[in-house]
């Protein structure tokens, strides 16, 4: 009996060391520079350097409530070290942070940048640990939760 319990307590240990799941770590997910795409007539950018490649339809709808805002536009995109993207663009008043799902970006957070007017001439930089965004002549630490220590 004892030898069977025994038993039963090796293969439960090994059957669950076997399930643990692999990770590699450290691994960092930032991008250097920022990347700045043209929206095509469909709506998507491209970048290959990347493989980058999505529909922003949904992205400018969201911010302007305009379903052919996104025509002849640029949108910068840059990556931070948790693997999370950051978006925005010129006349935008947020900065979107999505994360990776099947096939698709998920909204993590919409950061609010102003409530009254649009970015003019929006910048990304790799400030680790945070996104630096500047514009206007402001600098915005962003981190994937959102504006971190106000405005420099």
């Amino acid at each position: 009996m004892k030898h069977k319990i025994l038993f039963l307590i090796f293969a439960a240990i090994t059957l669950l060391a076997a399930c643990s799941t692999l990770k590699l770590e450290p691994a960092q997910f930032a991008w250097p520079l920022e990347t700045v795409l043209s929206v095509d007539k469909d709506g998507f950018v491209k970048e290959d350097r990347y493989a980058l490649n999505f529909n922003t339809k949904a992205l400018f709808f969201e911010e302007t409530q305009d379903s052919l805002s996104y025509s002849g536009k640029t949108i910068r995109v840059i990556r931070n070290n948790e693997g999370y993207y950051f978006m925005t663009a010129a006349d935008f008043k947020n900065v979107y942070v999505f994360s990776i799902d099947k096939n698709a970006f998920s909204l993590k957070t919409k950061i609010l940048i102003s409530e009254t007017t649009g970015l003019s001439n929006p910048a990304f930089n790799q400030r680790s640990p945070y996104i630096e965004m500047l514009s206007d002549g402001k600098a915005y630490k962003l981190t994937s939760e959102g504006i971190e220590e106000g405005v420099k």
